[in-house]
């Protein structure tokens, strides 16, 4: 079966109240959004468990996939698709561990390595079973603007080492989306792009990302 970690896969932003989020998802799982990664670290756990179950559900309701961002106890808790790690979360002394861990009961269940400009840590990903790696920022990010830049090599060396997916990250937008498919990326996440758009423009926004990468 063909790994489901492909095309856009779109990240929520913190900068947006959870109802306007709220319309705003519902507008881009309607334009044909798959892949959705929860990210929200300006609210406590309270409020994350309950606007990531609404998520959830309402990501579930498009047939979309949908992935909790470090917290494997939260994705579990609202029967989330699968988590997606970067390294303070685990390194990759632990990766087999903890990817047994979050497998555990549940095969379909997806893992997400980040894995910034560092090959070794993809390597060790890879080995270990995860089921797609992110490298990133790609781009100058605002979202992450003192993050390490992994450029368009890795990707490529990635594609010819390994069978798993392999996600962009970082600044990626719709003028410079091209680079990243050409590079050989499966899917390209992207936050500031999509979602600082106002509501009437998101699905513009959605089918021009889709034009380029399907």
């Amino acid at each position: 079966m063909p790994s489901p970690m492909r095309g856009l896969y779109a990240i929520t932003p913190d900068t947006d109240t959870s109802e306007i989020l709220a319309a705003k998802l519902h507008i881009a799982f309607s334009a044909g959004v798959r892949l959705l990664q929860y990210r929200r670290k300006k609210l406590s756990a309270a409020e994350q468990l309950i606007e990531a179950r609404h998520f959830c559900q309402l990501a579930h309701q498009f047939g979309a996939i949908f992935i909790v961002n470090d917290n494997l106890d939260l994705a579990n808790a609202v029967g989330a698709n699968g988590v997606h790690w970067g390294r303070d979360d685990t390194d990759i002394e632990s990766l087999s561990e903890s990817i047994v861990r979050a497998k555990s009961g549940r095969d379909d269940f997806i893992v997400g390595i980040s894995c910034y400009n560092d090959f070794a840590r993809a390597q060790a990903a890879n080995s270990k079973h995860a089921d797609y790696i992110a490298f990133g920022s790609i781009f100058a990010s605002n979202t992450k603007p003192d993050a390490d830049f992994a450029n368009l090599d890795l990707i490529r060396n990635a594609k010819t080492s390994f069978s798993i997916p392999v996600v962009a990250i970082g600044g990626i937008t719709r003028d410079n989306v091209n680079q990243v498919v050409e590079a050989g990326a499966d899917a390209v996440a992207v936050i500031t792009d999509l979602f600082s758009s106002p509501l009437d423009d998101i699905a513009a926004r959605v089918a021009l990302f889709q034009s380029h990468i399907d």
